[in-house]
Parts: structure tokens; C-alpha cells; sequence
């Protein structure tokens, strides 16, 4: 249950951003998020298409636009089989599925694929979303750019969807191919939305302070650039991985940056590699888990804490992310004093409020 809760609520956090927001509501599944002003909304004309609302994306440093898609269709079977017409329907189109995966979004999956083209002699790259609910009608995302932008894209498309959040206050639930749902209506009712399906956001500018240190690393390709705060150093920056140290902490950190676009979800992740650092525990006295909340630099943040023992003696641990849009990072801390312990613990705790993970220019 705990773990359950902590997945639930890291995916639910609204990141703040330094630009004025506004509300998209989707008004027959019931969901709504937040984009960003520069998104302009637009309604196709033709009939078939009378329900989907398109975003345009302006692609800082480019003449090109990316295109967000926001549907609905009517589905009530299993992920594999939903994974599987995707792959068939875009064979049949000479488009290649680069990956498949599932991620979770406020407890429920979202089944993605990225898919590859040419279009008019210009790569493009998509990637197509379900979300994996227990309605007969489900919220379906279409992201699309060129290739050359797409991890730009993507990065603030996954800021997007971290502000989903349902109408009613409720937690979604997954769907289950073996339970039955009432059939679609033939002419959808719309959600109880109040008078507006789009409206500005209340909120006002927030304030994201990034700490001064900075180390790039990479992954999958991409540059990626690491902060910390005054009196951090880096150490052992290889690939996608680094040592952090402060001249008080007794113990250096282990670093190790993720994309999510080939790698598991960043709540997914903490959840596995706390579990696994388990295996090194003969017993546990104390576990607390801190976050998830957002820090100073505008990224969310979760950590693990135990205390127990192992087969040598007295154990002490830390597993904790930072992420922000499509990168996230994942540390790991061990002690065996725990006067020490409690002394590091204060300054890892001061640096996760400082630390971020982004994209680097």
C-alpha cells in the first residue's frame, strides 16, 4: 500500500513552470492538465474528427511546430493486444514502432509507443498514448515533431501529463479486460465540468531557482545536465553516471541519470532500486519515506530512508530520484555509523531541495 501511494502521488504533483499556464479539460472522459500559454488549441473541421482538440507546440530555436493530439476511443481489452495493433496498424503504414512501454500516471498505465517516419522528406517522430483506465471510452494522446526537435518535444509533453489529474478529486482506476463496463452511448454525455472546458490558470509566475555547480552526462545520446548546490563537487563523470561529495558527508553519493523514453518511469525506478538494496539488510528497524514534493529548482523530488542490519553490522541507506519532464536522476547512499548517518542525511536532504535534472541547452 505504501508503495502504491508513493507511485500515486509523485505522478500526481503539478511541476511548477516559470511560464503562465492555463486548463485544458477534456470533457467527456473527465480529466484535465495544464500547458503552457505559447500552445495554441485548434478544432478540425471535418466531422470525423468533430472531438479531437490538436495543440501547437512552438519549438524553441526552430521554425518547425510540434502537434499534441488529445482524443477519445472506445477500448475494453487486454495491453498486450492494444500494444499489438499498434505495432500491425503502423506495418501496414512502413512506419517503425521504435519502443513500447507503460507508464504510470496517477497509479493507472499509459500505453506508449514511439514511432519513427519521413514525411514530405522531413524524419518525423511520434508517440501515441492510452490511457489505461476503467471506462469504456479512454483518453487517447498523440504527440508529433520532427525528429530533430523530438526530444525537446517530449521533455515538455511529460511535464504536461505529470499535471493530469481527474474532475471528481479520485484517483483513476486500471482497466480490466475481465470485468465487463457498460458499452459506449452512441452520443456521449459530457463530464460535470462547471461552465468552461478551457480556462486560465489561477496561478501566477513561480520562481525556479537552479543551484550554481553543474555536470553534463550522457543519456542515450543526449547531453544532459546535472545541478547541485555551492560546496557539492562531482567525481567519476562516466556516460550517464557520477560521485557526488560535499567535504562533510562521509560517504560519496552514487548518481546514475535515466530518460524515460528507454528507460522505466522515475517512480517506477526509486520503487525498484529501493527494493532491491533490501537484499543487502538482515533485518530493518526504521524505514521512512520522504516526498514526494517539489524543490526549489522546479523538480520533484522522493527519497528512502532505513536503518537497520546486515551481515557485518550496523546498516544505513538512502535511495532517492530527482526528476523533471523526460530525465530524472536516482542516488544511492550507505553508512554504518549512525551518528554519521543523521549528519549526512541533513546535507543530502539540503541538496535534494537545491538539486535538478534537465535537458542541457
Amino acid at each position: 500500500m505504501k508503495t502504491a501511494l508513493l507511485l500515486a502521488a509523485i505522478c500526481s504533483i503539478c511541476l511548477q513552470q516559470d511560464v503562465p499556464t492555463a486548463t485544458f479539460t477534456e470533457p467527456f472522459v473527465g480529466f484535465q492538465f495544464s500547458y503552457p500559454k505559447t500552445w495554441t488549441i485548434t478544432k478540425s473541421n471535418k466531422r470525423k474528427d468533430r472531438d479531437r482538440t490538436t495543440f501547437s507546440i512552438p519549438i524553441d530555436g526552430s521554425s518547425s511546430k510540434a502537434e499534441m493530439d488529445v482524443d477519445r476511443t472506445d477500448y475494453h481489452a487486454s495491453i498486450d493486444l492494444w500494444q499489438t495493433i499498434q505495432l500491425r496498424a503502423n506495418e501496414q503504414l512502413h512506419r517503425q514502432v521504435v519502443r513500447q512501454w507503460t507508464q504510470e500516471v496517477l497509479g493507472v498505465s499509459m500505453l506508449f509507443s514511439r514511432i519513427d517516419y519521413t514525411e514530405h522528406d522531413t524524419a518525423m517522430s511520434a508517440v501515441a498514448g492510452l490511457y489505461y483506465t476503467r471506462t469504456s471510452q479512454k483518453m487517447f494522446l498523440r504527440l508529433t515533431s520532427p525528429t530533430a526537435e523530438f526530444d525537446k518535444v517530449f521533455y515538455e509533453f511529460s511535464r504536461v501529463l505529470e499535471t493530469l489529474r481527474q474532475l471528481d478529486g479520485k484517483l483513476p482506476v486500471e482497466d480490466d479486460p475481465t470485468k465487463d463496463l457498460a458499452p459506449a452511448p452512441k452520443k456521449p454525455s459530457l463530464a460535470d465540468l462547471g461552465p468552461h472546458a478551457i480556462e486560465t490558470a489561477k496561478a501566477g509566475k513561480v520562481h525556479e531557482t537552479k543551484a550554481p555547480i553543474a555536470v553534463d552526462v550522457v543519456v542515450s545520446t543526449k547531453k544532459v545536465t546535472v545541478r547541485v548546490p555551492t560546496g557539492w563537487s562531482t567525481d567519476k563523470v562516466k556516460d550517464n553516471s557520477l560521485e557526488l561529495n560535499e567535504t562533510t558527508l562521509s560517504s560519496p553519493l552514487h548518481v546514475d541519470v535515466f530518460s524515460i523514453l528507454d528507460s522505466d518511469p522515475a517512480p517506477t525506478a526509486l520503487v525498484k532500486l529501493s527494493a532491491s538494496q533490501l537484499d543487502k539488510f538482515s533485518s530493518v528497524t526504521s524505514r521512512e519515506d520522504s516526498g514526494p514534493s517539489t524543490n526549489k529548482a522546479g523538480c520533484t523530488t522522493a527519497a528512502v530512508w532505513r536503518i537497520g542490519q546486515s551481515a557485518s553490522g550496523p546498516r544505513m541507506t538512502c535511495e532517492a530520484m530527482c526528476s523533471m519532464g523526460g530525465y530524472y536522476l536516482l542516488l544511492t547512499y550507505s553508512q554504518s555509523n549512525l551518528a554519521q548517518y543523521k549528519a549526512d542525511r541533513k546535507l543530502i536532504e539540503l541538496m535534494l531541495k537545491q538539486m535538478s535534472v534537465e535537458l542541457a541547452p
